[in-house]
């Protein structure tokens, strides 16, 4: 059972805060953030929705009103996001979510919270599980909610059938390192010497750790690209980076001392496709032709042979870091979320291995195969969920317009469009009723109709 204090997004203290970056109102549509902040405070945190709210929007957690979960961990760092799980047009996945409760994980779901057609989003934290149903930490305050009340999710949210299987539109899987953050130990500050060796984080979830050791004090998570001053002497530090094993002692942009892998930084700062109002979005690396890319559904391992060892492990690769493909594509679609099948892939670094099939996805969102039809009329239809529009062809959160269902239809709005289907490396001009913008047709899953 998974023990928090019931907060609500509509509590006079705070319902008229504005919601990240928007005009919105946490009281009006601030449930993700409310049901975050009950989630944190089950792990050991004491926050409010306002005190998340501030700092996620400090950390670029928001795009406007939308939430951005994956954020977290940089945040508070005894929080680990593992993914988002669409389930609108398919059974939600019970038994998995009943192993999550049992164990005492934080789970987060999407419901409907209203009759009219289409699902109106509503985010509750399941507290346990009750007989067939789930009684809920519900961050809406209803009349005659409080204290010792159980809210029933199949009871309160009943628009769909009133099962578990089909109220259930989405699932937000959470864990956590321990249910008590522990505390964290007293350290005196190291000078930072006079000729500045600067290092930077080479992959994303970078811990900055109290001691030169994974069982350290996890003091924050950092993005990749990250600036980091050596506290350790110059030819010292250059000796350890891309070590396996091996720790530098640093001090990151905010003043905060500890240690970090050195075999995650490296001298010299990757590009990384960025973004901002003001500054143009970089491109990302160009996807060989035909293959596939991934991304882990949580941190997995990359390993020198498809043989889960400790001889084999290169490194841990964070749910972020998008892979492509080494394989045929139709030997990689056959594999990928299937149990005891490895694909041989490329990392960010441009680094061959073999990672997991069974915790990869489509960087579309999905692990379920996709096929192409045989016709075109210049429409196509998304083969899976939440397929990306975007308004030019970078992938980044500035570019992303809106999101799709599967089998929404689109129309293809340049000369012939219907010859980049399944092409992972183009990018396909297409428009619905109301908006216009690009497709990436191999990797958003679409077919030919």
């Amino acid at each position: 059972m998974f023990v928090t204090k019931n907060l609500y997004q509509n509590d006079e203290t705070w319902k008229q805060t504005p919601l990240g970056n928007s005009s919105e109102t946490i009281g009006g549509w601030g449930c993700l953030l409310t049901s975050v902040t009950m989630m944190l405070n089950g792990i050991g945190y004491s926050e409010t929705p306002v005190t998340v709210n501030e700092k996620m929007k400090k950390a670029g957690g928001f795009q406007g009103a939308f939430f951005i979960p994956s954020v977290l961990p940089y945040i508070w760092p005894n929080c680990a996001y593992r993914d988002m799980q669409p389930c609108e047009t398919s059974p939600a996945p019970i038994s998995v979510i009943d192993a999550a409760v049992a164990a005492g994980k934080p789970v987060i779901l999407q419901v409907d919270w209203n009759k009219q057609v289409g699902i109106q989003t509503h985010f509750v934290l399941i507290k346990e599980k009750k007989a067939d149903d789930y009684s809920l930490y519900d961050p809406y305050k209803y009349g005659g909610d409080g204290p010792g009340v159980d809210v029933l999710l199949t009871k309160r949210y009943k628009y769909n059938g009133a099962k578990l299987a089909s109220e259930i539109s989405a699932v937000l899987w959470f864990d956590s390192y321990s249910l008590v953050a522990p505390e964290p130990p007293k350290v005196t500050k190291v000078p930072v010497p006079a000729e500045k060796f600067i290092i930077y984080a080479s992959e994303d979830d970078l811990s900055l750790r109290a001691e030169p050791s994974v069982s350290g004090y996890l003091w924050k998570r950092m993005i990749n690209g990250t600036e980091l001053i050596c506290l350790e002497p110059k030819a010292q530090a250059k000796s350890k980076i891309g070590v396996q094993g091996q720790w530098i002692q640093i001090q990151d942009p905010k003043g905060d001392q500890g240690y970090v892998a050195a075999w995650y930084v490296s001298e010299q700062k990757k590009k990384n496709a960025s973004s901002s109002t003001s500054t143009p979005v970089s491109a990302p690396a160009p996807v060989p032709a035909g293959a596939l890319a991934l991304y882990p559904t949580e941190e997995l391992s990359f390993r020198s042979q498809p043989v889960i060892s400790p001889e084999t492990l290169i490194r841990r690769v964070p749910v972020s870091e998008q892979l492509i493909s080494l394989e045929p594509a139709n030997q990689a679609i056959a594999k990928v979320g299937v149990q005891n099948q490895w694909i041989k892939v490329r990392d960010a670094a441009k680094k061959e291995g073999y990672v997991a099939a069974w915790y990869a996805k489509y960087a579309g969102g999905s692990t379920a195969t996709t096929s192409v039809a045989t016709s075109a009329t210049g429409k196509v239809k998304t083969t899976v969920e939440m397929v990306s529009l975007r308004n030019q062809p970078v992938v980044s959160d500035a570019s992303l317009i809106k999101r799709v269902p599967i089998n929404y239809e689109f129309t293809i709005t340049e000369a012939g469009g219907e010859a980049k289907i399944g092409a992972n490396d183009k990018w396909i001009k297409v428009k619905d009723a109301t908006h216009e913008g690009m497709l990436q047709p191999g990797l958003s899953h679409v077919n030919w109709e």
